[in-house]
């Protein structure tokens, strides 16, 4: 998958399952999920459960970094590399 293909999976399920509704924003590479406070411990486990389950890429624990989870952006970028490592 490229970089594209998982931010039309991580994207859409980052909205949906993780950002409250109520603070009306729309999720897009760009947020700052840290900075907002959308990830907390249990909201980082289930997106790692995501990834892990529907995207095929398991985090390992030395990319559980502020850096890689600060936006979807970053994310993504951390899934590629590993999806890319794992397949070459």
């Amino acid at each position: 998958m490229t970089a594209d293909d998982y931010a039309a999976k991580l994207i859409p399920f980052i909205q949906d399952n993780l950002m409250p509704k109520e603070l009306g924003i729309t999720v897009d590479e760009t947020t700052p999920l840290l900075e907002l406070g959308i990830l907390d411990s249990l909201k980082t486990a289930i997106l790692m459960n995501y990834i892990r389950n529907e995207l095929g890429v398991a985090i390992p624990p030395e990319k559980l970094s502020t850096g890689n989870f600060k936006s979807p952006g970053c994310i993504i970028a951390v899934i590629h590399e590993l999806a890319a490592s794992n397949n070459g």
